[in-house]
């Protein structure tokens, strides 16, 4: 498998290469097909998954809280 740093030398300068019409069109396209699915496709989200998250998050929250109150007694 060839690079180009063997087939030329690491300091010389990249020559600015011309892409051909349908390889900028193809990739153009898909590009677009890249963002229009991930604009149109919403993961399902489970409102049990959702509920279990937000506890999860709001018992963090309290955490830090605690954390934060017993770390300013200290002082």
């Amino acid at each position: 498998m060839s690079t180009k740093s063997v087939l030329r030398p690491p300091d010389a300068p990249v020559a600015p290469g011309r892409v051909s019409l349908p390889d900028r069109v193809a990739l153009r396209v898909g590009m677009s097909l890249i963002i229009w699915s991930r604009r149109t496709r919403r993961p399902q989200i489970d409102p049990e998954l959702r509920a279990r998250l937000a506890r999860e998050r709001e018992q963090r929250e309290a955490e830090w809280v605690m954390l934060g109150a017993g770390l300013r007694m200290w002082r």
